[in-house]
């Protein structure tokens, strides 16, 4: 059995993106998955002002600061016209 110390998860719809590191014999890659399950189902259903307020607490956080990093760049955060 292979473990994958390190995790990774993009959302498709906010690009939000999800990492894990460990040290320990733990499966990082598959709770990524499980985040990002749980993640898109809920960020696919919302408006762009609602995915920028759950986005403000990790603006600006980097890699070390969070597990979580957005980029309020993105176009699932940007105002349809």
């Amino acid at each position: 059995m292979v473990v994958s110390h390190t995790g990774f998860a993009c959302c498709q719809y906010c690009g939000a993106e999800y990492r894990l590191f460990t040290i320990y014999n733990k499966d990082m890659q598959g709770l990524c998955k499980a985040w990002k399950n749980r993640h898109e189902r809920a960020c696919k259903d919302k408006t762009p002002v609602q995915r920028r307020k759950w986005a403000a607490k990790y603006q600006g956080a980097g890699v070390v600061d969070s597990p979580i990093v957005v980029d309020l760049g993105h176009k699932g955060f940007e105002e349809c016209e």
